[in-house]
This record gives C-alpha cells, structure tokens and sequence, in this order.
C-alpha cells in the first residue's frame, strides 16, 4: 500500500473567541485531512527595547510559517545590542571563507 501522505501548515492570527473555526476555509482547501493537531498560543511582545537594563527579549513565534518575523526581530535585536544595522554582506564573506575551509 503506497499512500501519498502531505503535510500542511495552516496558521492565523486570531482575534475571535473559536480560533479552531477561523482556520476552517483554510483547512477546507486541503481536502480529507487524516490527522489534525490544533495549537492555540498568545503571542508576547517585550514591553521595551532592553537598552536601558542590557536584557534583550524577543517576542512569540507568529502565524507565519517560514519565521520571517522571527528574522526580523532577531536582527532588531541585534541593532539594539549593538547600535548598528547587522551588515549582510560580512556574513557573506565570513561563510565564504568558513566554505573555503572546509574544502581544503
């Protein structure tokens, strides 16, 4: 028996009192669903930037499921660590060289 088994994430933000029922169009479109885990969490948001007493706090995972905001807190984090904008372009250059390592 070959079964063709899929796995889906359907994720909101919920703003009503059934959040199971808000994600309902979504799971609709995936046809017949074998299994169904449901996960229902607050979302928390430092109450500052951590400046003042050097603790740096990041907020909840979100409803986006490839952590874009997660990213994006992550690097503002690090801005108000270091007081500077993260620069890409050194990472860069720091996995080339870590690549250039490895090959030797």
């Amino acid at each position: 028996d070959q079964r063709r088994v899929r796995e889906a994430v359907v994720s909101t933000q919920s703003t009503g009192a059934n959040p199971e029922a808000e994600l309902e169009p979504g799971l609709r479109l995936l046809g017949p669903i074998t299994e169904k885990f449901v996960s229902v969490s607050d979302i928390n948001i430092p109450a500052d930037d951590g400046k003042s007493d050097n603790i740096f706090v990041s907020s909840s995972f979100d409803a986006t499921t490839h952590f874009e905001t997660t990213c994006e807190d992550i690097i503002k984090i690090y801005e108000s660590i270091t007081g500077e904008p993260f620069n890409f372009s050194e990472l860069d250059k720091k996995l080339e060289e870590f690549k250039n390592l490895t090959e030797e």
